[in-house]
């Protein structure tokens, strides 16, 4: 049994190395080589490094937060006024192109792209659909957000399952484990501004 733990350990941490490895596409210095912007007014952007994603500040986190979280539960609420008196059918027989997630209640689908995906990602429906035609695989995200999910249930399944735990259940990965509400997974360790 304790052969298991790091063989499941070190999969894991291979898995996400490769992931983040393959998702992102810019490298950001070490702190240290990050220049030192002038005064910047409170919840601008700092330290931003020419190609790199930008570091925000904790207040203007939250109101891109917020902004986004409005847009996602206003369609959310769109599209489960539309499938009213439907909500508790298979996914697959309410919406078109299902391919995963496949018999899930379509309002839970629903819920499940606002508060998980939506959420974990710090994005709007329109980073992986073509709004208002949500069945479209026009969108890269959208075929690489069916990847990730595969792969986290791989990770759950074949791997945290089966970490031992003294009590409860065991340890599960979802989307905010490597994305932490931002679109590209953060590097181990170098997670957005407190």
């Amino acid at each position: 049994m304790t052969d298991r733990v790091p063989a499941a350990v070190a999969a894991v941490s291979s898995i996400v190395i490769l992931v983040y490895a393959c998702a992102t596409t810019t490298t950001n210095p070490p702190p240290t080589q990050q220049p030192v912007a002038a005064a910047q007014p409170p919840g601008e952007l700092r330290g931003r490094i020419d190609g790199a994603r930008p570091i925000l500040t904790d207040s203007a986190r939250r109101v891109r937060d917020s902004v986004t979280a409005a847009r996602r539960d206003s369609g959310a609420a769109m599209i489960l006024r539309s499938i009213a008196g439907r909500e508790n059918q298979p996914a697959e027989s309410v919406f078109k192109n299902i391919k995963i997630l496949k018999g899930v209640p379509a309002a839970r689908l629903v819920n499940i792209m606002n508060m998980g995906f939506g959420r974990s990602l710090g994005v709007s429906c329109g980073f992986c659909h073509v709004p208002g035609k949500w069945d479209l695989d026009d969108k890269q995200e959208k075929n690489t957000a069916r990847i990730m999910i595969a792969m986290v249930g791989t990770i759950n399944r074949d791997y945290l399952a089966k970490v031992p735990v003294d009590s409860g259940p065991p340890p599960t990965a979802n989307c905010f484990t490597c994305h932490r509400g931002m679109p590209k997974p953060m590097a181990p360790g170098s997670g957005p501004p407190r």
